[in-house]
C-alpha cells in the first residue's frame, strides 16, 4: 500500500491533448474512481499510472518512488482489465498463480497466496475449472484474484464490469467493495458509469476532454457540483436545466424563467448579480408534487414511467421539458397539470458562459 501522487500528468498525441495537467493525491488505502464519458482521458490516465502509456510530461509517484519512467513490472501495481484475459487452457488455480510462478515465487508461497485469494473471493470450489466453465462474474473474480495474489502497492481497475449484465454488475460491485475492505489497498477504478462511481468511490474524479473537472466524495459532487458538466454527469435521471435570470435581493434571491420562479440559496444570491442571465439545475428527484398553494411551478404531463417504488414523469412547462422523479403515484394521467415544488437548497445555479456554479466563489 502506498500514497499515489500525480503531478501535472499530461498526454498528447500530436496536437491532440488526451490528458491535460492532472494533479491528484490518492491516500494510502483510498478507493478513487475516475469517471467521465468515452474519450475523456480516464483510461489514458490509468494507463500512465500503470506504465502502459508514456506520459508527455508530469510525474507519477507511488509511495516514495518516482515511477514515471519505470517499466510496468517495476511499479508493483496490479491491473484488472475490461476483458478478463484468462488463459483458456489453464484452470483457475493455475491462472491465479501463473504470474507468481513467472516471477520465481516459491511453490509453497504461491499456494498460500492463491488459497488466500480464493477464500476472499469465494473461488475455492472453482479452482479446478477452466475459464470456459465459468460465468462472466466468476471470470471477473478470477481476474481480481490474479491481481490480489501479487500483493501490489496499488490496484488499477479499467472498466472491469462493462462486459457483465446489469444484475451481475451489482453483485460484482459488492465483491469489489468487499475486496477493498478486506485488503485495505489503494485502488484506482475507471468507469463511464456514474452509479458505479457513486457506490464504490471514497472520492470521485470527474473528467471531461482530458481535464479533471472536480474531485470529492460522491455526495459532495452530487450536492455541490462545481460546474454544468459535473451537475449533468452525476445523478440519474439527468438534472433538469433551465435558462433564466437571477432576481431579488441577496437573501431573497430567486431564479426566474418563462412560466415559473423558484427561490435559491442566499449563498447564490450573494455570488450572483441581479438580472444576470444564468442556468438553473433541478434534479428530478428534488421535484415533489405539492398543493397549489405550496408549489413553485406547474407542469403538464407528457409521459409516465412506473418504476415500482417511484414514478418518473416527463413533463413540459411551455417549450421547456423536465423530468420529475416522485414517490409511486398511480393517480396521475398523461395530460394532467400538476403542481410541483422544490426547496431552495436543491436549486443549482450556473454561469452559462463559464459553466461555473454560483455556489463556488
Amino acid at each position: 500500500m502506498a500514497i499515489v501522487k500525480l503531478r501535472d500528468l499530461t498526454k498528447r498525441f500530436g496536437d491532440v491533448s488526451a490528458v491535460e495537467s492532472v494533479n491528484l493525491t490518492i491516500d494510502d488505502g483510498e478507493f478513487i474512481v475516475f469517471v467521465g464519458p468515452s474519450g475523456c482521458g480516464k483510461s489514458t490516465t490509468l494507463r500512465m499510472v500503470a506504465g502502459l502509456e508514456d506520459s508527455t510530461s508530469g510525474s507519477v509517484h507511488i509511495g516514495d518512488r518516482d515511477v514515471t519512467r519505470l517499466q510496468p513490472k517495476d511499479r508493483n501495481v496490479a491491473m484488472v482489465f475490461q476483458n478478463y484475459a484468462l488463459y483458456a487452457h489453464k484452470n483457475v488455480y493455475d491462472n491465479l498463480g501463473f504470474g507468481l510462478r513467472v516471477r520465481g515465487v516459491p511453490r509453497q508461497e504461491i499456494n498460500t497466496r492463491v488459497m488466500q485469494a480464493a477464500e476472499i473471493l469465494g473461488l475455492e470450489e472453482l479452482l479446478q475449472r477452466k475459464p470456459k466453465q465459468l460465468s462472466g462474474g466468476q471470470k471477473q473474480r478470477v481476474a481480481l484474484g490474479r491481481a490480489l495474489v501479487r500483493d501490489p502497492d496499488l490496484f488499477l481497475l479499467d472498466e472491469p464490469l462493462s462486459n457483465l449484465d446489469a444484475k451481475m454488475r451489482v453483485r460484482m460491485r459488492e465483491e469489489i467493495a468487499k475486496l477493498h475492505k478486506a485488503t485495505g489497498s489503494s485502488m484506482i477504478y475507471v468507469t463511464h458509469d456514474q452509479i458505479e462511481a457513486m457506490t464504490l468511490g471514497d472520492r470521485i474524479a470527474v473528467m471531461n476532454k482530458g481535464r479533471v473537472q472536480q474531485v470529492g466524495p460522491p455526495l459532495e459532487l452530487y450536492d455541490r457540483p462545481a460546474n454544468l458538466f459535473v451537475s449533468s454527469f452525476i445523478g440519474s435521471p439527468e438534472i433538469n436545466l433551465f435558462d433564466g435570470a437571477l432576481v431579488g435581493s441577496a437573501n431573497t434571491a430567486a431564479f426566474e424563467s418563462a412560466g415559473f420562479s423558484v427561490p435559491v440559496r442566499a449563498e447564490i444570491g450573494a455570488n450572483g448579480e441581479r438580472g444576470q442571465t444564468v442556468k438553473a439545475g433541478i434534479r428530478p428527484e428534488h421535484l415533489k408534487i405539492g398543493t397549489e398553494a405550496e408549489s413553485n411551478l406547474s407542469a403538464n404531463i407528457d409521459l409516465i414511467e412506473q418504476m415500482g417504488a417511484q414514478t418518473l414523469l416527463l413533463c413540459h412547462i411551455g417549450s421547456m421539458r423536465l423530468h420529475a422523479l416522485v414517490d409511486r403515484n398511480d393517480k396521475v394521467r398523461i395530460g394532467d397539470d400538476i403542481p410541483l415544488r422544490v426547496d431552495r437548497e436543491n436549486v443549482h445555479v450556473f454561469d452559462p458562459e463559464s459553466g461555473k456554479s454560483l455556489l463556488v466563489n
